[in-house]
């Protein structure tokens, strides 16, 4: 009969496991990730199963030597009070008992060679259960003549055991596949399977983000490029001062990402882990790459978005509304006081820019990991950090590492009244303005919300009849989308130069 523990053990284990397949069910049925609160609930349930498959290890273990003794309990009588008789008795040593002779052995053996007081309990009773079976097969030799006669073979001389070790040659079993290591078979944790890495849609997620309406392949924005005027009065009855505006209009394709994975049947059905969400989750990983590459890079052909870097640009600052500003860092030098084209100063000036074009303030400067921690490493004359800690209480300082610790992606600190933001899908490919050709990176400083994300459902798609004749299932993932950054060009200021933003050292 199981003991009370053991039994509510299993119940509590059925429930936790119920309540995590009902995780992973809700998740899967919905084709996404597991939201934060998602994550730790998913942490905790484990951890409990972890614990409760312990308890229950333990008690069945408790259960087994009860049944045991119990077991060699029934073959003990009494002839009279105070006199035991055994009539059975199990052996120390058996084909399925939990005593290993060799390892018994093998840990005297140690203890004697090594001197350690380590396991020392578990030497001694290793010895004595050695000691017991001497006895045992003494005593059972008295009534078996055949295994006397081979006791007394094998009971060594000097002369004997020379002879034996002349002509013994034998492997030591070991955890060698053909010599015992079939038995050590290894361990596959699925659960913590390491995936792909990728940098994150994290440009992508700060910009404005609009849901994408159905049955359209283009979005189209009216645009004034020629403004209405206004004048004094010259005097009264004079004429009013008149202009008539000037319309265009912008626009952004609606382009499609996409991406499958063939699986078969085999390794869907026979996979202790959900392999259809393991593909689900690494093709939504590179979607939002590819999503957040296209915000920044896209060349705007070929069925890609028109990105920040490829918006057609002015040279130098100005009140037309249909160009970027762009802005050549011309010094690798972070900050140098009286030079001109540091990148500090570059930065200044495409704040400036945009609040002299645009006329509104930028909310966030984009640049590579790489750009913002070789900011980290810039100092003054006296090898004083120019962009610190803010527990340190900066004074007089560049900027500041908002976050107090690394951070990969993301918000990581502060220059001239804004956040920087890293992101590792920045380009350090930068050859002058291209995108491509060269080591060179860019920053951008950015209005945010002037840059429009329309973005549609992701959605997966299971395909079994394409390759049933192979018993394969098609996976399937598409979004379309729609990126629009010229609406206010202005509102950038794209910071390039192959000498002044060229690969950093460190």
């Amino acid at each position: 009969m199981e003991s009370p523990v053991l039994t509510a053990a299993k119940k509590k284990r059925v429930k936790r496991q119920k309540e995590l397949d009902e995780l992973l069910a809700t998740a899967t049925a919905e084709g996404r990730n597991f939201n934060p609160f998602e994550v730790r609930r998913f942490e905790d349930l484990a951890k409990d199963i972890k614990k409760l498959d312990e308890t229950i290890e333990h008690e069945e273990t408790l259960a087994r030597r009860l049944a045991v003794a119990e077991a060699a309990s029934a073959g003990t009588s009494f002839v009279h009070p105070g006199e035991m008789v055994i009539r059975s008795e199990p052996m120390t040593y058996s084909k399925h008992g939990e005593n290993s002779y060799f390892r018994d052995v093998a840990q005297v053996v140690s203890r004697q060679v090594s001197g350690s007081p380590v396991g020392a309990l578990e030497a001694d009773a290793a010895a004595e259960r050695l000691r017991q079976h001497h006895k045992e097969v003494e005593r059972e030799a008295r009534t078996n003549p055949q295994l006397e006669m081979a006791l007394r073979e094998i009971r060594l001389t000097p002369q004997s055991l020379k002879d034996l070790r002349q002509r013994e040659q034998r492997v030591n079993p070991n955890t060698t596949a053909g010599t015992g290591g079939e038995f050590v078979p290894p361990l596959w944790l699925e659960t913590l399977y390491a995936p792909y890495v990728r940098p994150d849609r994290v440009c992508a997620n700060r910009v404005t983000r609009l849901p994408l309406p159905a049955g359209i392949d283009v979005i189209n924005i009216p645009k004034i490029t020629v403004g209405s005027l206004t004048a004094i009065q010259t005097a009264n009855a004079a004429p009013v001062a008149s202009q008539d505006i000037a319309t265009t209009s912008v626009s952004a394709n609606v382009n499609t990402i996409s991406g499958q994975e063939d699986i078969s049947l085999q390794l869907l059905e026979q996979s202790p882990l959900a392999i259809d969400s393991v593909v689900q989750d690494d093709l939504t990983r590179d979607y939002n790459q590819r999503l957040d590459l296209q915000v920044i890079q896209g060349t705007g052909s070929n069925g890609q978005h028109l990105g920040v870097l490829n918006v057609t640009s002015s040279s130098a600052p100005t009140t037309s509304v249909t160009s970027a500003n762009a802005i050549t860092v011309s010094s690798a030098t972070f900050f140098a006081s009286g030079t001109s084209g540091t990148q500090y100063n570059s930065v200044a000036k495409g704040i400036s820019s945009i609040a002299t074009t645009r006329y509104d303030q930028p909310t966030a400067i984009w640049c590579h990991p790489r750009r913002w921690y070789s900011w980290k490493t810039a100092s003054d004359g006296n090898n004083r950090p120019l962009v610190v800690d803010p527990d340190y209480a900066p004074w007089n300082a560049a900027g500041v590492d908002s976050a107090g610790r690394p951070v990969p992606q993301g918000v990581a600190g502060g220059l001239l009244g804004l956040p920087v933001v890293i992101d590792s899908n920045m380009p350090t490919t930068m050859s002058g303005t291209a995108t491509t050709g060269g080591t060179a990176d860019a920053v951008v400083v950015a209005k945010e919300d002037d840059l429009l994300l329309w973005e549609g459902t992701l959605r997966l798609r299971a395909l079994p009849e394409i390759l049933s004749g192979t018993l394969q299932i098609r996976y399937q993932i598409y979004a379309y989308s729609a990126f629009l950054a010229t609406r206010f060009p202005p509102s950038l200021a794209l910071l390039t130069g192959n000498t002044g933003l060229a690969n950093p050292t460190f």
